[in-house]
């Protein structure tokens, strides 16, 4: 861990802080955060990683010590290695000697050899946006213990990003997305959160699904952005279609939505989630009749927390697991135990402990 003054730390913060509640331009917050870490740690390198919500490539948009030539063909996919695990979860890469992870390592540098390296997420209401990385040609200059400063700076990021989005979306005024005709997220958000309360007062459950499509980056590269806008506006209809206890479906990001069944306990909640899978897996989609499939993330109230917070994370990391499963899966997380069936994703180590026909009904397809 790299010796700073935590005096000079928190002057750094408090510049960020005024910087960002000051206007609703990110970039200059974007810049001093690379530059600030850069001179706290002594870095060989320092970048803000964010997704391009119309190719869910990720883009280096702000850096310290990468070449212009490096930084404008980086265009790396989102996978289910360490990346893929940071970017679905936000579980922080800390590399301490790269010497002893090689091929972590190699997956997660930028352009330079490093000794040790960090990267945490960016994120807001649970919304991935990107990452902040990190990077020292000497070893051991990062650890766990440079976790909790470095995720502050990555939060300050992530909140000047989403103002500077707020700030455009309150010029439009608009609550549906155009390119689906379903509700934007900010409003979906509010409605489970009242939902939350009268689940809490009433005592009855309520589930979150989130969906994200499996190859839809693939369709935009083969037959271009209008077939893929299509395809989604064919899958959201699908989705609306799908539930009698169906509430409310919202888009999440580019190729994923999310959905609130309300007064839906888990077993119902997967059997929806099955048969949506199955129901896309069967559909054609434009005058293409493409072919796509869906990895589903679910959690549900009271089983999977009691916050929204808790469901989103809850949701949010079965996604991963459907998709390191192999995609085209349902994941869920029945309340402390991790059990999945052969509708849901993978083999698990809680998975021996409870029979297949123990499964709540609905887990198979």
């Amino acid at each position: 861990m790299m010796e700073y003054h935590e005096n000079e730390c928190l002057g750094y913060f408090a510049e960020l802080m005024k910087t960002c509640k000051s206007g609703a331009q990110y970039e200059r917050v974007f810049h001093l955060i690379v530059y600030r870490i850069a001179r706290l740690y002594r870095c060989q390198a320092v970048a803000i990683v964010l997704i391009d919500p119309k190719t869910e490539y990720l883009n280096i948009v702000n850096n310290y010590g990468l070449s212009y030539t490096f930084c404008n063909e980086f265009r790396k996919r989102l996978a289910t290695g360490a990346i893929g695990e940071l970017l679905w979860t936000g579980k922080p890469i800390v590399i301490s000697d790269s010497g002893n992870e090689p091929d972590r390592t190699d997956e997660v540098r930028l352009e330079h050899a490093i000794g040790s390296c960090i990267c945490l997420q960016i994120a807001v209401d649970h919304r991935t946006l990107g990452y902040l990385y990190a990077g020292s040609s000497a070893k051991h200059v990062f650890t766990e213990d440079d976790v909790l400063p470095m995720q502050a700076f990555a939060d300050i990021a992530g909140m000047a990003f989403f103002k500077s989005q707020l700030y455009e979306e309150n010029l439009r005024l608009e609550r549906i997305d155009r390119e689906t005709g379903l509700e934007k997220y900010a409003p979906f958000l509010e409605r489970v959160r009242w939902v939350l309360k009268r689940a809490e007062a009433s005592g009855e459950p309520f589930s979150l699904i989130l969906l994200d499509v499996d190859n839809a980056k693939s369709i935009t590269n083969t037959y271009g952005p209008e077939a893929s806008v299509e395809m989604l506006r064919q899958l959201a209809g699908i989705v609306q279609a799908g539930h009698g206890h169906l509430q409310s479906v919202a888009r999440y990001g580019f190729d994923e939505f999310i959905v609130m069944l309300e007064q839906c306990a888990p077993a119902q909640a997967i059997e929806y989630a099955a048969l949506l899978r199955k129901r896309v897996e069967e559909a054609h989609f434009t005058r293409h009749l493409l072919q796509s499939t869906i990895s589903i993330g679910i959690s549900s109230h009271p089983d999977n927390g009691t916050t929204v917070d808790d469901l989103l994370v809850t949701a949010k990391n079965a996604v991963f697991e459907a998709q390191r499963a192999g995609k085209n899966r349902v994941f869920y997380y029945p309340c402390e135990r991790r059990i999945t069936g052969p509708d849901l994703a993978g083999k698990d180590p809680g998975a021996a402990e409870r029979a297949p026909d123990d499964l709540p009904p609905g887990a198979s397809s």
